[in-house]
């Protein structure tokens, strides 16, 4: 239903101060009248038709619209407002009403479609002594992930109360339909409950109620398939990586050549052990002492350093030949667990302490060494292997 206004528009007669108020309207002698029709229930006129205060007629016009150009003006304004109207035109409406009570129901766009939150406004319309109560409508409706309610104030006017619901649903893309359960609706009849002085007046003026039909909001249709080549060819385009990523490269890449030395160094080092464990005791003591000749730690100063590792390497040597737990014994526990050794020679005894006990003097006294003791002591070193070496050989030792 649609009401209808009428808006004086015009212009002042020249001469007369003022605009179009109450005061100008009656003297105004209007030049020209348009009625034109809104829509009911617009808050507030568009602002191109809105009226403001005329200014003097006999003030110099600068900004004024060129006479010839008004009716054009006019009649742009109009259709213009027309069209800001069309959209509504295209609604889903529904009647639920029951008896006296009206319940309308109008939804845009017309079609439900998941791309577009869904409007849905409800008007309710009741004579003014009829109260009509809505129950919570969020949990009646189904396909929609989101329901807002703004409800205005009733406004009664002509003997009938009116109150607008408005809805704000967001369309669930999977769903199968969207559909507003019907709800329950109580009217409860005013007039009654107030001339109500006797037990029978109260008992007619028990609310009621009544329950509604179902709505189910139409859905867009499916889309047609698309068909056809794509009108680009798509080529692969190169995104630089950023500065954290090539950090987590570099971090990356160092770790992984930190765990390849670490596996190569480990796996040299356990090649090397099953090399010499393969070893006669004589060939492990000469490979343990080039390498110790390798290091070079004369050059450096490393004297003392030098002769704990020499000097290791002989009780190494004899505890793989002798049996004797030499290297965790001191020189005088080794040297009286070689005198009752049956293997040793008073030669070769002499000979062991006079190497063990100079290179106690250089481990622990304190003496100062030169490269031509170290020579001395190295020459000694391997004198005693050889020689002990060729007595196993011939059998000597018992």
């Amino acid at each position: 239903m649609r009401e209808v206004c009428k808006i004086l528009v015009g212009t002042p007669r020249r001469g007369v101060r003022g605009g179009l108020g109450e005061t100008a309207l009656p003297i105004s002698r209007l030049a020209s009248v348009r009625a034109f029709s809104l829509r009911a229930g617009r808050h507030s006129l568009p602002t191109v038709l809105r009226i403001k205060h005329a200014p003097d007629s006999r003030a110099p016009a600068t900004n004024r619209l060129p006479r010839k150009l008004r009716p054009t003006w006019l009649a742009a304004t109009v259709i213009s407002y027309y069209l800001l109207s069309i959209p509504s035109l295209f609604a889903f409406t529904a009647d639920l009403s029951h008896g006296e009570v009206s319940i309308k129901l109008e939804a845009t766009p017309e079609r439900v479609s998941p791309a577009q939150d869904l409007m849905l406004t409800v008007t309710v319309e009741a004579p003014a002594h009829l109260e009509v109560t809505l129950p919570d409508l969020r949990d009646r409706f189904a396909g929609f992930s989101m329901a807002e309610d703004f409800a205005t104030e009733p406004v009664t006017a002509n003997g009938r109360r009116r109150q607008t619901y408005r809805w704000r649903l967001e369309p669930e893309p999977a769903a199968e339909r969207y559909r507003l359960a019907p709800f329950a609706v109580t009217v409860t009849d005013t007039s009654r409950s107030q001339g109500a002085h006797s037990p029978k007046d109260s008992l007619l003026a028990s609310p009621s109620s009544f329950a509604t039909r179902p709505v189910i909001f139409p859905a867009e249709g499916a889309r047609p398939p698309v068909t056809g080549d794509p009108e680009v060819s798509p080529e692969p385009v190169y995104i630089p990586p950023t500065a954290r990523t090539v950090a987590l490269w570099v971090v990356a890449a160092l770790g992984g050549l930190a765990a390849l030395a670490a596996a190569l160094f480990g796996l040299t080092r356990l090649s090397r052990r099953v090399r010499e464990f393969r070893m006669s005791p004589v060939e492990r003591a000469m490979a343990e002492l080039q390498r110790l000749l390798g290091r070079n730690l004369p050059a450096r100063g490393l004297y003392k350093e030098f002769y704990i590792e020499l000097t290791m390497v002989v009780r190494r040597y004899i505890e793989r030949t002798r049996g004797i737990r030499a290297p965790e014994q001191t020189t005088q526990e080794f040297l009286a667990a070689a005198a009752g050794h049956p293997s040793f020679t008073p030669e070769i005894l002499a000979q062991l302490t006079a190497f063990l006990e100079s290179a106690d003097l250089v481990k622990f006294a304190g003496q100062e060494a030169t490269p031509a003791m170290t020579d001395a002591a190295t020459a000694n070193a391997q004198a005693y292997i050889r020689a002990d070496a060729q007595q196993d050989q011939l059998g000597i030792r018992n």
